[in-house]
């Protein structure tokens, strides 16, 4: 977890309680020095109780935002994972 990252999104409005719950769960599992997010849409679904529809516009609005940077992807078996990185802002 990002302890700056997670500290940074709690103080800033994101527009809505879903949109909050989406980047303080992407802080959680961002690495320790900020440079990457490893999580799937799926894993951000089951664990925030997220359809999976809210899930995927939200993120695409963050990377639309720049909000989130997509720096690649990788294979998963059940529902691929974006590798993003949170900006500063």
């Amino acid at each position: 977890m990002s302890w700056r990252g997670a500290n940074t999104c709690a103080e800033r409005k994101f527009g809505s309680a879903t949109r909050k719950r989406i980047i303080m769960f992407l802080a959680e599992k961002a690495s320790d020095d900020g440079s990457g997010i490893w999580c799937s849409k799926g894993t951000i679904q089951r664990h925030t109780e997220l359809g999976e529809t809210t899930v995927k516009r939200t993120i695409r609005e963050f990377l639309k935002e720049g909000i989130l940077i997509e720096t690649g992807t990788r294979d998963h078996p059940e529902d691929g994972c974006q590798v993003a990185k949170a900006r500063d802002r």
